[in-house]
């Protein structure tokens, strides 16, 4: 058993309360004692959030109970996405890896065992490039950690070997987004508008650095291992960040109510075409649910329903 695990680095900018919950949520996970924390705290915009971002510092100060905490503060504002690269390229320098948390994820119960051990256990593997803490809500009767082509930024952990593919070029993007293959399988054979995303980046129009490392693993053909239960939970559907507020059922995630040590790993380093599916049609119903609470204030209630009943309908035959 080692004696310390991998460092948590936690970014956080003006959201006290959320960082109080999960600080609270780490703090109490039996490895936390052998636990640094890094937290990465972005400067005020201007006078409206200077308060808020005082307040997140002093709780950051106190902050007790782990093997160490180090306190990183920009002077100014850099954004979420230059704070992440940043940030998560000099851990992962430093120490070989890095477990990852946003202000507005909680990491429950089994997150930092879930993901230690991961992060050993595929440490030497290069096809495989990140541990997601998060579980889309699939049918899972083997109670198994799944392998996916996709990549999640709901708690996550990553390597230095993986992270040195981050990087950035407009017009390679621009090139793979000309290829209907690659837009088709970048989409997950259509169920989710991922091309969208990194048009929006490559036009300056975004600065997701989410898509920009889902579109990095892409390219190398990487996997990232999801848990068979969600290790989180987002707590940013309030209105505080960029998440749209009322919009949380549509990303349901997936928690069982069974002891950590019952899930098992997978027995080889691929992708299950029917968990690959699933979470396609996962996807898919998420995208129509959240079309749904846009759009039924612009129709009749019963109309709408039956229109959105028949498209979940559809869709599930054709699943079929």
């Amino acid at each position: 058993m080692k004696a310390s695990r991998a460092p948590v680095v936690i970014f956080a900018y003006r959201r006290p309360r959320h960082l109080e919950k999960v600080l609270k949520a780490l703090v109490g996970q039996p490895e936390a004692g052998k636990t640094q924390i890094i937290l990465f705290l972005d400067g005020a915009r201007g006078s409206s959030d200077r308060s808020d971002v005082a307040t997140v510092k002093k709780v950051a100060e106190e902050t007790k109970g782990f093997r160490d905490v180090r306190i990183c503060t920009a002077e100014k504002n850099k954004g979420l996405a230059r704070s992440i690269t940043e940030g998560v390229g000099a851990v992962c320098m430093e120490h070989g890896e890095a477990i990852v948390l946003e202000d507005d994820t909680v990491p429950l119960p089994g997150f930092l065992s879930f993901m230690n051990e991961a992060l050993g256990k595929y440490r030497d593997n290069r096809n495989v490039m990140q541990i997601s803490g998060y579980a889309y809500p699939i049918p899972n009767e083997t109670l198994s950690h799944v392998f996916l082509p996709l990549t999640s930024c709901w708690g996550w952990a990553t390597w230095q070997r993986a992270w040195t593919e981050y990087h950035w070029d407009p017009e390679e993007a621009q090139k793979d987004l000309q290829n209907p293959d690659f837009v088709q399988r970048f989409d997950l054979e259509g169920a989710y508008p991922y091309s969208q995303l990194l048009k929006d980046v490559v036009n300056g129009n975004s600065d997701s650095w989410a898509v920009v490392w889902y579109w990095n693993v892409f390219r190398c053909g990487g996997l990232s291992l999801f848990p068979s239960t969600s290790m989180v939970e987002n707590i940013g559907w309030d209105g505080s960040g960029a998440h749209e507020e009322g919009q949380e059922d549509s990303f349901d995630a997936c928690r069982r109510n069974i002891s950590y040590d019952k899930f098992l790993w997978p027995s080889k380093i691929d992708i299950n075409p029917k968990d690959f599916e699933d979470v396609r049609n996962c996807i898919i119903q998420r995208e129509l649910k959240k079309m749904a609470n846009k759009q039924k204030k612009r129709w009749p209630l019963g109309a709408w329903g039956k229109l959105i009943n028949y498209m979940m309908k559809n869709h599930n035959e054709n699943a079929n």
